[in-house]
């Protein structure tokens, strides 16, 4: 167990009239995480630090810092590579949001790519069968095909950054994008999981399953080399002439073509917009404690993580216990309520007034604070006795379990400079919409099936509309002016509640990155359509006396997916002690998750 409890019973002997009491009380302390629990320590280093989801994409991060590249250069190629090392989560057709701290200017900007409705986007041509899980239970649109696919922005944030931030030309940072693309990367377990269980987003559509599959129809498997070499040629051309060859030149007309043959949306016109839309903003940020906590703005769904911070700041975390029964009631319930907020108030801040000041003030939040604290009362005062109304299935342990559709990674990357950066980036579900375009070996996002068809909500899809995200959702922890903590995670709506948990495990339980990261953690089945949510998913390596408590306090706690699941996200993260120098870099082994410093 990660966090194992130790009951030292205190016996306290009272002598009155003759009887003696004896009263037992249980101190329940928090023992340290052994390395042996945690699986792997944390990595180490001072020059620089880069943590992904897979470690050839780490690998080439770690190259560019090597040859004296900085963060921005090194988290590029880094994002740019996982075209190859995992294909299925995100890549030039994706979306994604940065935030960056830059040491020179001593600020912290937000880069929003996260993808934009199609100007002629008409809900009237969907059909009601084209319809495959993606792990989100959407359901609300057509999940795959050329009409769930927003604009894409990945490639655009990436050359962004490297054009105002970066010190090498995109056909240096590329080099091992290209690579992988060209002459293959080896299939994991974790990829075989992951083709398994996305294998029917693809197979629709004939240049997908010619490049996605084995002979048109086999998913790749352990053992196998996986290449994409139209994707080589193309991201080849791109680094040689540029990103307008991609939104505005000949790549672009035939995506284009073959969205208009193929019956989507995306135009021409869509596609020469793009670059004019990413543009550098002004994150939001909180106090907590002594730190400045910055986030995206909308349309990202950041400030959600911050509003369940400023609602836990107002108890006593470390007297609680980590993972004890009143910690993760309070913590649930803020959760909860704060997810409330963001399906209420989130969508595009051109289409829609967000309220940002009001969600993250004071007085809000005390008042958010006071209802988790009447919630937690209530739910404590009607505890029940053993039930099986809140019963699951035995935990399992499948690898190749087709519950793997989720399609999100998140990088992280500090450089000697003090220059530190979080990018999280999507294909929305398990290959996107499942869609390649042309002969261009991109595949398209299925950004759109995260959007709502109800009238007048905040993220209803609307032509021209900003995709309200949970990508947003990432932090960095300042203090004394400089970055101290940076962490992001995938997961879908669980994103937003995985990012808090690792803060808090390394922010009040002063855990490393690694074992904040490798702590059990649980979230909330909280997609579109299900707020407030009904169900939790938790890891059994939270006590099971917690649990139980837990449902015996009427939450329906699921525990089908066992000790380690994917559903509760893959974070990375760095930690930088600014006295010493010292970099500590954390990734998640329920992915393909690496971090490497030097």
């Amino acid at each position: 167990m990660y966090n194992k409890i130790k009951v030292r019973p205190i016996q306290i002997f009272i002598a009155s009239a003759g009887v003696v009491l004896i009263l037992l009380l249980l101190n329940l302390t928090v023992v340290a995480q052994a390395a042996k629990d945690n699986l792997r320590p944390a990595a180490l280093g001072k020059n620089g630090m880069i943590a992904t989801a897979n470690p050839l994409a780490t690998l080439a991060g770690q190259k560019i810092l090597v040859k004296g590249g900085n963060a921005i250069d090194a988290i590029v190629a880094a994002a740019a590579s996982l075209n190859a090392a995992e294909p299925y989560m995100s890549g030039t057709g994706g979306v994604g949001y940065m935030l960056f701290y830059s040491a020179k200017e001593n600020r912290v900007r937000s880069l929003v790519f996260g993808g934009w409705v199609p100007e002629t986007f008409r809900i009237t041509k969907f059909k009601a069968d084209a319809k495959v899980a993606d792990g989100a239970g959407h359901g609300q649109m057509e999940s795959i095909g050329p009409r769930i696919a927003a604009v894409p922005g990945n490639l655009a944030g990436w050359a962004k950054a490297l054009k105002d931030y970066g010190t090498m030309p995109l056909s240096e940072v590329f080099e091992s994008a290209i690579d992988y693309l060209e002459n293959g990367v080896p299939v994991t377990e974790f990829d075989q999981a992951m083709w398994a269980g996305t294998v029917a987003r693809v197979s629709p559509h004939a240049e997908s399953r010619k490049i996605f599959l084995k002979n048109d129809k086999d998913p790749y498997v352990i053992g196998d080399y996986f290449t994409n070499k139209p994707l080589a040629k193309t991201m080849r051309r791109i680094a040689s002439e540029g990103i307008d060859v991609f939104y505005k030149g000949e790549i672009a007309k035939e995506m284009a073509a073959a969205f208009a043959r193929d019956g989507g949306f995306i135009t021409e016109k869509d596609l020469a917009s793009v670059q004019d839309k990413v543009q550098w903003v002004d994150p939001i940020s909180i106090k907590y404690r002594d730190y400045t906590v910055y986030n995206n703005p909308p349309p990202g769904m950041g400030i959600q993580q911050l509003q369940t911070l400023k609602i836990m700041e107002g108890f006593d975390m470390k007297k609680m216990g980590h993972n004890s029964v009143d910690y993760l009631a309070h913590l649930l319930e803020a959760v909860n309520l704060s997810r409330i907020d963001t399906d209420k108030y989130i969508g595009d801040p051109k289409f829609v007034s967000v309220p940002v000041d009001m969600l993250l003030s004071d007085a809000y939040i005390a008042k958010q604070r006071e209802k988790v604290i009447a919630k937690v009362k209530e739910r404590n005062a009607g505890i029940k006795s053993e039930t099986t109304l809140n019963s699951f299935p035995e935990a399992i342990d499948n690898p190749n379990s087709a519950k793997y559709k989720y399609a999100t990674t998140s990088l992280s990357a500090v450089d000697q400079w003090g220059n530190a950066v979080v990018i999280i980036q999507t294909h929305g579900g398990g290959f996107g919409s499942g869609y390649v375009a042309g002969n261009s070996g991109v595949v398209f996002n299925s950004a759109l099936d995260w959007m709502t068809l109800e009238p007048g909500k905040a993220n209803t899809v609307a032509p021209g509309k900003a995709v309200g995200w949970c990508i947003g959702g990432m932090m960095q922890f300042h203090k004394d002016g400089k970055p101290q903590l940076i962490v992001g995670s995938p997961g879908s709506f669980g994103i937003l509640q995985s990012v808090p948990q690792v803060a808090l495990n390394a922010i009040e339980f002063g855990m490393n990155i690694q074992d904040a990261i490798s702590a059990p953690r649980f979230r909330w089945k909280d997609e579109l359509g299900l707020v407030p949510a009904k169900e939790i998913i938790m890891e059994t390596r939270v006590q099971p006396a917690v649990i139980k408590t837990l449902r015996a306090m009427g939450y329906v706690i699921d525990t089908s997916l066992g000790d380690w699941t994917m559903t509760v996200g893959g974070a990375q993260g760095i930690t930088i002690d600014h006295k010493t120098g010292w970099m500590m870099g954390g990734a998640d082994l329920r992915r393909n998750g690496y971090a490497v410093g030097w």
